[in-house]
């Protein structure tokens, strides 16, 4: 009876020892892996290690899910199987669990099941026999880590030295260690992920620090496409891309620059154009980046390489626009993930400025080339000033009419220092001093007169143009001469004919008939003379006449012409309206010039205008000028015509004007005489409402003279 007790007791004691002894190993296992919780390598080993002493078996095989927990991946071995190709396969080993509930193991392990294989009692197509052959063991011992439902990690022992077999209570010591090593291990796998995703993003700072460089230090167009693909390449490890330049107006890709393809360009071209575009034409139209994990369910995609299983496309932006599509392909499904696609558009982003700074820097350098070789070809001289009249630009014109030396640049000299010795400084100074544009004639050190327009730009400076007018200033003068003997020669014998016709009329009688041939006789002498009035009239003006300019109220002038052309009017039932009065500030002109300006306007617009027609002169001050209107509701001018219609000797050629006699010089006259009372003359008019000559002229104050010339 004692000796029984006795034995109790010592079983007991050895029981209690046991559990001692298993909770102090315990404490020793968990210690250790904490220690090494910091280390992933070393904490998988550790971990392999603590297992094979806590549960004696020979070896300890760790799987652990990927992060999208679609896999199960080799994580660790403390055993090295005979062959290194094996070896190297299980290293590489890898089993979905997507499909896992048509398979026994992959299900038990997801339902956190520990799971016992033997060879001869499991299906070798299942997992479960496949994983035995391929570790070559005849017998394993599987457990799952689950943390929060999840599968993270499974652990698989076997004895592969020994050959024993594995016992329940190995069974039981490897599950006791999964359940505490569970925690652990996702919080060391928590841990690495966010020391990887620093060092990712370490790397990638890096990385992009370095792109930025290198894209900002080339402005070579195709060198930003070819570094962006390399680029692209490198980060993702991936097998081939492109880059498409997007037209948004046409809807339409052009691929500028490719990489990977084991095709010539020829090929490449060749389809595309049998494929279309593909899905970068889709993400360009879209703007919106797109992974497509496997290319063979995406009814657009372009099969250029055929090995490729997965595809990234990201629109290139710019200013919310879509300026560039850059393709990267893989030969792996699911080749792209998130952290790829982020860098792909961070890239792009990068690309984008790079490409429109190129393609702006070409494009200045095309239109730089081309004004280059405009200005070196054109006749006329061209200049520009910047605002603290320096030189930047002359063309060789400039330097050979201004009799600079050719093989100098005069470049970035003040344009008094390059060209003191022209008067085309005189002309610089007085733009300058005006504040405003400038258009006259100026004559040059070799003898040529060029017709000057200095025009201001705030954000530039001066544009000087200068356009040689000697050959014209030559022929109006041969011409002036000519019209001026020839019409002095041609009034003396219109007056002899005028003069016999008189006769005839007193010594004879004339019949009917006669006296009507008489009257056309006239009316062709009086058109004669007065088609030479007008010429002797313009060529004195254009040669320089002696203005009596003195305060003149536009209001009297205006008044005296409406009463001179009220009979005129009144014969076509016309009215003409006037819309000035004293209130008017005087202007500074020659009174007899004045009253012929707007003679000539108002006779026109009563000629020109249909009967029972109306007439308008308005007039209305304008800063330092005052404008006189004279508007009619007739025929209107064709804008072509408009242009040439202060030309000497030009007429409106319609059938409705056939009817209408003029020598085409009036408006010519009408111009010469505003210039010379410094004014300006313009025309508004639309065929069938009527047109409106605008006149102004300057206000007494701002022209104190007696007298002018010009």
């Amino acid at each position: 009876m004692l000796d029984n007790q006795l034995d109790n007791h010592s079983a007991e004691d050895s029981n209690t020892r046991n559990q001692i002894a298993q909770l102090t190993a315990m404490n020793q296992f968990l210690s250790r892996l904490v220690a090494a919780a910091l280390e992933f390598d070393v904490f998988m080993k550790e971990l392999a290690t603590s297992i094979i002493h806590y549960v004696r078996c020979d070896r300890a095989i760790l799987l652990l899910a990927d992060n999208q927990e679609s896999a199960l991946e080799f994580g660790y071995s403390n055993y090295q199987l005979p062959s290194p190709e094996r070896q190297t396969e299980l290293n590489a080993l890898r089993l979905p669990l997507y499909q896992a509930d048509h398979d026994p193991l992959l299900d038990a392990w997801l339902m956190g099941e520990a799971v016992m294989i033997q060879t001869d009692l499991v299906s070798p197509s299942s997992t479960g026999g496949w994983l035995a052959r391929f570790i070559q063991s005849n017998q394993f011992f599987s457990a799952p880590f689950i943390h929060d439902g999840h599968l993270i990690g499974v652990v698989i022992v076997d004895n592969p030295i020994s050959d024993l077999p594995l016992t329940a209570e190995h069974q039981a010591a490897l599950l006791a260690l999964t359940a505490q090593a569970a925690v652990l291990l996702y919080n060391v796998q928590a841990h690495q992920r966010i020391v990887h995703k620093l060092a990712d993003s370490v790397t990638e700072m890096s990385i992009l620090r370095r792109i930025d460089r290198e894209l900002s230090d080339t402005i070579d167009l195709r060198h930003v496409f070819q570094m962006t693909l390399d680029w692209a390449l490198r980060f993702t490890n991936a097998q081939a891309a492109s880059i498409a330049l997007y037209n948004q107006e046409q809807d339409e890709l052009r691929f500028v620059a490719e990489y990977g393809y084991d095709i010539s360009d020829e090929q490449l071209a060749t389809l595309r154009q049998e494929y279309g575009p593909g899905i970068a034409l889709r993400v360009a139209r879209a703007g919106h980046a797109e992974i497509v994990p496997d290319v063979s369910m995406d009814k657009d995609f372009v099969p250029i390489a055929s090995s490729t299983r997965s595809q990234v496309a990201v629109p290139v932006m710019r200013e919310d626009r879509v300026v560039a599509v850059i393709t990267v392909e893989s030969k792996r499904l699911n080749g792209f993930s998130e952290q790829n696609l982020d860098f792909i558009e961070k890239l792009a982003t990068r690309a984008g400025v790079a490409i429109d700074n190129a393609r702006l820097y070409d494009e200045a350098v095309r239109e730089r080339e081309k004004l280059s070789l405009i200005l070196s070809n054109t006749a006329d001289i061209v200049m520009a000033v910047d605002l603290d009249d320096r030189l930047i630009l002359l063309n060789q014109s400039a330097l050979a009419a201004l009799h600079l030396y050719l093989n100098e640049s005069y470049v970035g000299l003040t344009i008094f220092d390059a060209i003191d010795h022209t008067p085309l400084l005189d002309t610089y100074r007085r733009a300058k001093a005006l504040g405003e544009n400038l258009a006259e004639e100026v004559p040059l050190p070799n003898g040529r007169v060029f017709h000057t327009n200095m025009q201001f730009n705030p954000s530039l400076g001066w544009i000087i143009v200068m356009h040689d007018i000697t050959p014209f200033k030559e022929m109006d003068k041969l011409k002036s001469e000519l019209i001026a003997t020839v019409s002095h020669d041609l009034k003396q014998p219109l007056s002899v004919m005028n003069g016999y016709i008189e006769l005839l009329l007193m010594q004879q009688a004339v019949s009917s008939q006669g006296m009507h041939a008489v009257q056309m006789i006239r009316r062709s002498i009086q058109s004669m003379r007065q088609l030479i009035d007008d010429l002797l009239d313009l060529a004195k003006i254009e040669s320089g006449i002696q203005l009596n300019l003195q305060p003149i109220q536009i209001n009297t002038v205006v008044t005296d012409c409406i009463d001179s052309l009220r009979p005129a009017a009144q014969n076509k039932s016309m009215t003409i309206v006037s819309e000035t009065d004293n209130s008017l500030p005087p202007v500074t002109g020659d009174y007899a010039r004045l009253r012929q300006i707007l003679m000539n306007l108002i006779n026109n617009a009563v000629k020109y205008t249909p009967p029972e027609g109306q007439v308008n002169v308005r007039a209305e001050k304008r800063g330092n000028m005052l404008r006189v209107a004279v508007q009619d509701n007739g025929l209107g001018i064709s804008p072509e015509d408009q242009i040439h219609i202060f030309d000497r000797f030009y007429r409106v050629r319609r059938p409705e004007t056939d009817s209408i006699e003029g020598t085409g010089l009036g408006l010519a006259i009408v111009k010469s005489l505003v210039e010379a009372h410094r004014g300006q003359i313009s025309v508004e008019s639309t065929l069938g409402r009527g047109s409106t000559f605008y006149l102004t002229l300057p206000l007494a104050e701002e022209m104190p003279h007696n007298s002018h010339e010009t």
